[in-house]
């Protein structure tokens, strides 16, 4: 009999479990415990004393790394099968959502303050949504391991992509409803319809009253994008095909028709687009990733930094070359944030991935909360570069802590209330490739 502690790096709960490895691994018993265990880990390349908190693996949580106990200490080893957190991915979602606030800031700015709809600004910002794109095919495709054993791996993927993007994304969907109803005034576009709202709930892409492929909560329209990505992605599970082998050829013809796409068409239609294609980016990178083939510390230093730099300083191209111009630098971004894992992920800060945890919950959120800000801008009389420095500044301070409260007190609850009992037999005895917070937390 042997007793074995899986941890994960946060939460400050263990779950421990007595395996009988004589038995093919049987689990005779489980339990709960609080407890905190430190120990300096080689998988971080000895560097600093690594805080490891338990929690069980195979979850779609776990860590991937098993504590053993051993006479003269313990030690931290890779658990069979299992893989690492990619914490500065989930490190990467923060900025990748600090960057559309920043843009919305802008925008707001721009359209309320300076009364300059359309004019000249720095629009670099929504850049972080091609990021989110890459992220999201890294994660679904990093992710697969965790569906091992499962018999309805589709049905089982699609549930959990519902209790990660709907609960939060249809409470703020019906909040804006009753808002827009009750006082139109406080958004651009307040028209609603029972088509759009309905296609909003349904995330089939809608024009709104300015002719716009907007829903009602506007930052929704990614989400249509993200939704339909899944339901292709599950349809590779059902054929029982490689993702990335169903995914190539489906994703690469859907933008082939999407750079000729007339306007006149349905607007369901526009969900062919060439922005899908940033998705199978991440499919590609996680391909690699799992052969252990991605660049080194050296290149993925310069894919990190000089993707970022494209990303701020390229000008927006607009369809059906976005892809292109922000898409390969977010894809580069991506790609270095995952080479750096071994040297980087160990020294983030908890603040930072917490801020990944809740930037799904930011995303949402910002949406109802820059309004307000840029309104009380306005009654003080506040316009030119200080109220834009002011709305930037004002608009990360408010908007971050906001988004993790809303997602502790809100998004977490109904995440929870939606999430499907799992039976005890489906918990394996080690990791099968689980990942941590990076999939769970995925924005998507």
């Amino acid at each position: 009999m042997e007793n074995a502690t899986f941890f994960k790096n946060d939460l400050g709960k263990g779950y421990s479990r007595e395996i009988d490895r004589g038995n093919g691994g049987k689990v005779t018993g489980e339990k709960f415990e609080k407890r905190k265990v430190c120990a300096r880990s080689a998988l971080w390349g000895g560097r600093g004393i690594e805080e490891m908190h338990g929690f069980p693996l195979g979850e779609g949580h776990g860590s991937g790394y098993v504590l053993r106990a051993k006479s003269m200490g313990a030690s931290i080893e890779p658990a069979a099968g299992a893989r690492k957190n990619y914490y500065c991915v989930q490190a990467l979602r923060a900025v990748a959502a600090g960057l559309v606030v920043v843009h919305h800031s802008i925008s707001m700015w721009g359209n309320w303050l300076m009364h300059r709809p359309g004019g000249p600004r720095w629009t670099n910002g929504a850049a972080g949504v091609d990021v989110f794109f890459v992220i999201s095919g890294f994660v679904m495709a990093i992710s697969l391991p965790g569906l091992a054993g499962k018999r309805n791996k589709a049905g089982v993927f699609l549930w959990r992509r519902f209790t990660r993007i709907v609960p939060l994304y249809w409470a703020a969907l019906t909040l804006r409803v009753v808002q827009l109803t009750a006082r139109p005034t406080t958004a651009l576009n307040s028209i609603l319809t029972p088509w759009r709202v309905a296609a909003s709930y349904l995330f089939i892409p809608a024009r709104n009253g300015n002719g716009e492929m907007f829903p009602v909560v506007t930052v929704g329209w990614t989400l249509n994008y993200e939704v339909f990505f899944y339901l292709l992605f599950a349809t590779a599970l059902v054929l029982n095909i490689s993702p990335l082998a169903f995914l190539t050829p489906c994703l690469t013809a859907l933008a082939l028709v999407g750079a000729v796409r007339p306007a006149a068409w349905p607007d369901f239609t526009a969900l062919a687009s060439t922005l899908v294609i940033e998705f199978l980016f991440g499919v590609i990178l996680a391909h690699v990733a799992t052969r252990g083939k991605v660049p080194g510390k050296a290149a993925g230093g310069v894919l990190l930094f000089g993707g970022f730099a494209a990303l701020l300083l390229m000008p927006e191209a607009h369809a059906p070359w976005g892809f292109l111009a922000w898409g390969l630098p977010a894809a580069a971004v991506v790609t270095g944030a995952v080479a750096l894992e071994g040297e980087w992920g160990g020294r983030l800060p908890g603040w930072l991935l917490e801020a990944g945890d809740a930037s799904y919950a930011l995303y949402i959120s910002h949406t109802f909360i820059l309004p307000y800000m840029i309104n009380a801008m306005g009654r003080m009389h506040m316009t030119g570069g200080m109220a834009l420095a002011t709305a930037i500044v004002a608009g990360l301070a408010i908007s971050f802590p906001a988004a993790v409260l809303v997602h502790r007190y809100v998004e977490l609850p109904l995440m929870n209330m939606f999430k499907k009992k799992r039976k005890a037999g489906e918990l394996p005895v080690t990791g099968s490739g689980a990942l941590g917070p990076v999939v769970e937390g995925s924005q998507v």
